[in-house]
C-alpha cells in the first residue's frame, strides 16, 4: 500500500474538490483584498511584503527540509534550481497578485497529487496531476474571464502550472517518494 496523506480516496478528493472550490470562490473576494491593500501601500510597498512572505516561506520550508527530510545531493540540486526558478520568477513577474498563484497552486497540487496515488501506481500520476492542475487553473482563468474588472491570463495559466511542476519536481527529487508523506527518511533509503 501506498504512503498518502489522506486515509482513502473519498478523502483525498474530497479534500482537492472543497480546495478548488475555495480557490474559485474567493476570486473576486481575494482581488478585492488585494486591490484595497494595494491601494493603501502602493505598489512598491505591496512587492516587497509579497517577496517577504515568500522569503519567510522559503526559509521555514529550507529548515524543514534540512531538519526533516536530509535529502542526497540530487535532492540538493533540485531544490537550489528550485528556488531559482522561484526567485526568477519573483523578479520578472511586474504584477505583485500574480506572485500569488505559487502559494495557491502548490498546496493544490500536494492534494491532488495524493489523490491521484490511489489509483496510479507508476510515474504517470506526476502527468496526471499537472495536468489536472492545469485544467483546474484553466478554469480559475475561465471563470475570470465572466467577471468584471477581470480577464483570462495565458500568463497566470503558465504560474499555476509551474507551481504544480515544482512542486511535484520537490516531491520527486527533494522529498523523495520513498518519504513521501512522511516527515522523516525512511530508514535504509538514504
Amino acid at each position: 500500500m501506498q504512503k498518502t496523506i489522506f486515509r482513502s480516496e473519498k478523502t483525498a478528493w474530497l479534500a482537492a474538490g472543497i480546495y478548488t472550490i475555495i480557490l474559485y470562490s474567493t476570486l473576486t473576494v481575494a482581488f478585492d483584498a488585494y486591490v484595497s491593500v494595494y491601494d493603501q501601500i502602493g505598489r512598491a510597498s505591496m512587492s516587497r511584503w509579497i517577496n517577504l512572505a515568500f522569503a519567510a516561506a522559503g526559509v521555514i520550508l529550507l529548515l524543514w527540509i534540512l531538519l526533516s527530510i536530509r535529502p542526497r545531493l540530487s535532492g540538493c540540486i533540485a531544490l537550489l534550481l528550485i528556488i531559482l526558478i522561484i526567485a526568477f520568477c519573483l523578479h520578472h513577474l511586474k504584477i505583485p497578485a500574480k506572485r500569488f498563484h505559487f502559494f495557491q497552486y502548490a498546496p493544490l497540487t500536494l492534494i491532488l497529487f495524493d489523490a491521484i496515488k490511489f489509483r496510479s501506481k507508476d510515474r504517470g500520476k506526476y502527468v496526471w496531476t499537472l495536468a489536472l492542475v492545469a485544467l483546474i487553473g484553466l478554469g480559475d482563468e475561465s471563470i475570470q474571464l465572466m467577471l468584471p474588472e477581470r480577464h483570462f491570463g495565458v500568463l497566470d495559466l503558465v504560474i499555476n502550472s509551474a507551481a504544480g511542476l515544482l512542486t511535484l519536481v520537490f516531491i520527486g527529487f527533494v522529498w523523495g517518494e520513498e518519504n513521501y508523506p512522511s516527515l522523516r527518511p525512511v530508514t535504509g533509503s538514504r
